[in-house]
């Protein structure tokens, strides 16, 4: 009996040391333990539990889960959904202290098939959120850095295409660059020559259109009888001549890309109202049928007229100019730009010598001369200018004498009429002199050097130097 005594009290003994050795292995766990009994009552918590939860194991021992829950501890308990699915459940908790807890509770059943236990295991992610949102804001910024850095590039790479020093200009290059990002309409006004079509270019290649069609319609160069067919399209038959299958009118060719309406000042008040309505419901009916079909395309326009008078005259529809007129870009003559002169000649200068394997090069005095030229045609006529100077000039140095009368006599004429002194002889004498002496100085970039052209010995010059005060108007070189 003894024996068997000894026996039970060595069980018991071993009983004992099982549950110390288990209480350790779950106060050793870094996760949270939460053991609850058949009916969702506490019966043990581990240490790791009492840290996250910031409580300790007598505040919530004996206590059901739905009162836990009633009090604030949690927002909501894993412990009841497991017994109300009888299946494992994991979800988030919100505890009183603010933190948050992934937890996942398991159903233990007993012989009797009902729950015995549910074994909660609970794990602190407050800050594994925290480095989730950090890692979310980094990501967005890096994308929007990519974005920016990617929107700078484009617009270098299009700015490269330009040649601006004016500050105006650039302000218009830099409203191109904005308007560019959305899909707004755009007019673009300005003389001749100016560039409309290039500014046209620019804000398709910088827009999310870029990998859509650029199509440029000449609104002045189409026949009246023929501008709405190849604007809307037609149907086969539509009218003599017709094709029998029919053609895509340009709204249509620019379906996700851009269409340019250049000259748009010359369409007649029928096309225009018909062009109003495709703006105002992106759609357009071809001609000779019936069904409307609708168009995704930007449409960029642009004109040399004055369409203030134009809507005065009620040769342009005012309605369809409040349409067009989102986003105005207006750009100036080259004349009211000078200093983009000098740099614009090197542009197409190094263009044609390329283009025509030539190496001339230009005399600083024939680039003041282009300075002082009004440049009616603007740009496309320095293009021509510098082109015509390229193919024609039999020295390699292109020299003032090179340039056409008309451009020399303006220039001349200008000068001259520079004055305010009406028909003061000596005052404009003086003033041309003064100009004539400044320039051969910026030219030469010495009195001594400056002298010799000027069929002057270099004290007279100096004297006149210091009469005109012209020191201050020029940066001489030092004479030795």
């Amino acid at each position: 009996m003894a024996e068997k005594n000894g026996k039970n009290s060595s069980f018991h003994c071993d009983d004992k040391l099982l549950g110390v050795q288990l209480n350790a292995i779950i106060d050793s766990s870094f996760d949270g333990l939460w053991i609850c009994d058949g009916e969702g009552r506490v019966i043990k918590i581990n240490r790791a539990s009492e840290e996250i939860n910031n409580i300790k194991a007598e505040d919530v021992l004996n206590k059901k889960m739905e009162d836990l829950v009633k009090q604030g501890f949690i927002d909501r308990s894993v412990t009841i959904e497991v017994l109300k699915t009888r299946t494992a459940v994991t979800m988030v908790q919100k505890l009183k202290n603010g933190k948050q807890v992934l937890v996942t509770g398991n159903p233990v059943f007993g012989k009797n098939g009902e729950i015995d236990l549910v074994v909660v295991n609970d794990r602190d992610i407050t800050e594994l959120n925290k480095l989730r949102a950090k890692l979310d804001k980094t990501r967005a910024l890096s994308q929007e850095y990519r974005f920016k850095l990617s929107r700078l590039d484009i617009k270098k790479d299009l700015f490269s295409d330009l040649v601006i020093r004016n500050e105006v200009m650039y302000r218009v290059f830099n409203r191109a660059m904005k308007v560019a990002k959305a899909d707004s309409i755009v007019l673009i006004q300005g003389e001749s020559g100016v560039g409309k079509g290039l500014f046209a270019s620019l804000v398709h290649k910088a827009s999310k259109r870029k990998e859509g069609p650029f199509i440029r319609v000449d609104c002045s160069a189409i026949p009246e009888s023929l501008i709405e067919s190849e604007l809307f399209g037609y149907k086969g038959g539509a009218f003599t001549g017709a094709m029998a299958n029919g053609k895509p009118g340009h709204f249509e060719m620019a379906e996700g890309g851009t269409l340019f309406l250049d000259e748009i000042g010359e369409l007649s008040l029928g096309i225009q109202v018909k062009l109003l309505r495709f703006i105002e419901e992106n759609e357009v009916v071809p001609l000779g049928g019936t069904a409307s079909k609708k168009i995704d395309a930007r449409i960029i326009a642009a004109t040399n007229r004055d369409l203030d008078d134009m809507l005065k005259n009620a040769t342009f529809r005012r309605d369809l100019f409040f349409r067009l007129n989102v986003v105005p870009l207006k750009i100036p003559p080259l004349r009211e730009r000078s200093e983009d002169i000098p740099s614009l000649v090197h542009y197409f200068l190094n263009k044609f010598n390329s283009k025509f394997k030539t190496h001339k090069t230009i005399r600083p005095r024939a680039v003041d001369a282009l300075c002082r030229y009004s440049f009616p045609g603007n740009i496309r006529e320095l293009a021509n200018l510098i082109e015509r100077f390229v193919v024609l000039s039999s020295e390699n140095e292109i020299t003032s004498e090179d340039l056409p009368s008309h451009v020399t006599h303006e220039v001349t004429e200008r000068t001259i009429n520079k004055t305010e002194n009406g028909w003061d002889l000596r005052k404009s004498v003086e003033m041309l002199e003064r100009e004539i002496i400044t320039r051969a100085l910026n030219e030469f970039g010495s009195q001594r050097k400056a002298a010799v052209p000027l069929g002057i010995n270099q004290s007279t010059l100096a004297r006149k130097i210091s009469r005109y005060g012209i020191r201050n108007d020029v940066k001489l070189h030092h004479d030795a």
